[in-house]
């Protein structure tokens, strides 16, 4: 073998991984509807990455699916349907597709995915619900609040990579990612810690929560070690050793005094009271800050190789809100060539996005705020 053919067989191996995306095939779809309600549900041999949105004049939910060709069949409309005109489908360059349902009159949906069981393979779901039905529900339902911090930034670029990855352009990408698909998700509004290439500190980004009055607030990192060959996905909350050490400086900041649950004031009661007050409030979001963990973690595991299989506890500053449940995700390892390329492909940035989406989702679904518009649609 020549000298020539052999780099040229090292550069193809190097190539990076959207390059040869395996495609996603649809099995199949059905359709469940009455007069106020509609399911869709499109099954698929692999987790979907899409975009779904509504447009209006005239009124149509929209959903786009990277690197899947459209379906061979869709569901037919019955002439006694009350709710959609037509579902219909086509081919987006350069290997997409697009669904599109018409509808009859504007509607409210959300929409989720389910992993695969025993009988049934991936499965995106899209549910409608007739918009006459929301005057039943009252008016002054908030939106759910999601804090996304991307690590480090600015002068703090994070881990680095063999190929000069930054851990800050990273972790950057990947969290407005995720904030465009929370904001298509209806009763959910996400914020990110920051917009672009700049340093904040710790504790700033946990007042930048606090100040958005958060639900709960996902850290995103890529992490790096000595030995190439570690590899994978993280997942943490808080450790009850960095709970402790938060209690007391929460104790001695007195403008901290008056934010504890939403405004339960500390000032004014006894030391013993304080403490007791704080460490149920600290106990509840861990619990909390672990089972939204164990979700991401779980959807995580559907697309990526895990580093742990269950969600540690550490006590990272960003995690220590004593009443916002928050976790630490590690997105894989840029030390390791093969995560490093994967890191920095588009394509697997979106379905760590999207995986993120789907465990905040499965959190929400029992988990709800009171007041929320996600606990009234439960």
């Amino acid at each position: 073998m020549t000298k020539l053919i052999k780099n040229l067989l090292i550069t193809l191996l190097l190539l990076p991984l959207a390059s040869v995306a395996k495609p996603i095939n649809i099995i199949a779809t059905r359709l469940t509807a009455s007069h106020t309600d509609l399911r869709l549900v499109i099954e698929f041999d692999q987790e979907p990455v899409y975009h779904i949105f509504m447009l209006k004049h005239p009124d149509r939910i929209v959903l786009d699916l990277e690197t899947a060709s459209p379906p061979q069949h869709l569901p037919k409309i019955a002439n006694n349907n009350t709710f959609i005109t037509e579902i219909r489908s086509s081919k987006r360059p350069p290997d997409h597709s697009r669904i599109v349902i018409e509808l009859k009159h504007p509607a409210n949906y959300k929409h989720f995915i389910l992993a695969p069981n025993k009988h049934y393979p991936w499965r995106l779901v899209v549910d409608l619900h007739h918009s006459a039905q929301q005057v039943k529900i009252p008016k002054k339902l908030r939106n759910v609040v999601v804090i996304i911090d991307p690590g480090h930034g600015g002068k703090d670029p994070g881990a680095t990579g063999k190929r000069g990855t930054h851990e800050k352009d990273i972790v950057l990408a990947i969290a407005k990612k995720l904030k465009r698909r929370l904001d298509q998700e209806p009763g959910i509004t996400a914020i990110l810690t920051r917009r672009g290439n700049y340093y904040i500190g710790l504790r700033q980004r946990l007042r930048i929560a606090r100040r958005n009055k958060a639900d709960i607030f996902i850290s995103i990192h890529a992490d790096a070690f000595n030995k190439r060959s570690s590899h994978g996905a993280s997942v943490f909350a808080l450790s009850l050793g960095g709970a402790s050490s938060e209690a007391a400086r929460w104790l001695a900041e007195k403008e901290n005094q008056s934010e504890l649950l939403g405004g339960v004031a500390l000032h004014g009661k006894s030391q013993t009271l304080q403490s007791v007050l704080l460490d149920l409030s600290q106990t509840a979001t861990i619990s909390a800050s672990l089972q939204l963990g164990d979700n991401v973690l779980h959807s995580l595991h559907a697309i990526a190789r895990l580093h742990h299989e269950r969600v540690e506890q550490a006590g990272f500053v960003v995690l220590k809100s004593p009443d916002i449940p928050s976790i630490l995700i590690e997105t894989g390892f840029l030390s390791n060539p093969k995560e490093e390329r994967k890191l920095r492909d588009p394509y697997y940035q979106r379905r760590i996005a999207q995986a993120i989406v789907n465990g905040i989702n499965q959190y929400f679904a029992h988990k709800a705020p009171r007041g929320s518009w996600l606990a009234a649609h439960r």
